[in-house]
């Protein structure tokens, strides 16, 4: 079996796997929606709303993370290429951290947008 097959293969399942988990919340939701009905107690207003799309603490979290990642990357970078590196074309190596801290201040901007928007 060949490597793109395989990696075909786990992005199927992946995919089959979060249809199937989004169908078998939505059939507890209800089910539990029903068992209020049937009761003739009150359905909480959480279940009828559903959840939000997007909460900017998660962005403010993965925001923190990718920062602390970058960060770190670049001091390890940097303390490897002083220690070990003899040749001046793999200076380039602490620039690596720039995508990490990239994205975790732009998922730290997406946070504040959403937080001033709730």
């Amino acid at each position: 079996m060949n490597t793109g097959m395989v990696f075909w293969l786990v992005i199927g399942a992946v995919a089959i796997a979060g249809v199937l988990g989004n169908s078998y919340v939505a059939a507890r939701k209800n089910a539990l929606i029903e068992s209020f009905l049937e009761k003739g107690q009150p359905i909480p207003q959480g279940l009828i709303e559903g959840r939000k799309l997007y909460d900017w603490r998660g962005f403010l979290v993965g925001g923190i993370v990718s920062l602390a990642a970058g960060i770190g990357l670049m001091i390890f970078f940097i303390a490897l290429t002083t220690w070990a590196a003899t040749d001046e074309d793999q200076r380039f190596l602490p620039f690596i951290s720039a995508f990490p801290i990239s994205v975790g201040l732009a998922l730290l901007l997406i946070a504040g947008y959403l937080k001033k928007h709730d």
